[in-house]
């Protein structure tokens, strides 16, 4: 349960730091492309780090004296990067329409 609730206020957070930078550097934009630029920073996040971990992973996989457990390394990662992405798009677009929506006024 608190594995959920951490990850729903990340996602809140990253999406609403992300609407106040988009909202101050770039305030001519419409507020359509500031909501989608909010939307898709935990999403985009999450795939950047993704990629993080599994470069740091294959770096390593040489000093690892079982052969073949990289792999299953890797395809747990895939499972936690599904849930990040669908988590920060079913909390993160609301999250941008509000956020956005304040920091507009």
């Amino acid at each position: 349960m608190i594995h959920i609730v951490g990850s729903v206020v990340t996602i809140v957070a990253i999406t609403f730091a992300a609407a106040w930078f988009g909202t101050s550097r770039w305030p001519h934009r419409t507020q359509r492309w500031q909501v989608t630029f909010s939307a898709l920073s935990g999403p985009l996040l999450s795939v950047a780090l993704f990629a993080v971990a599994v470069l740091a992973t294959l770096a390593d996989a040489p000093a690892v004296p079982e052969r073949g457990t990289m792999g299953m390394v890797i395809f747990s990662m895939v499972f936690f990067l599904f849930y990040a992405v669908v988590a920060g798009f079913v909390v993160g677009i609301p999250t941008a329409m509000i956020a956005v929506r304040i920091l507009r006024r």
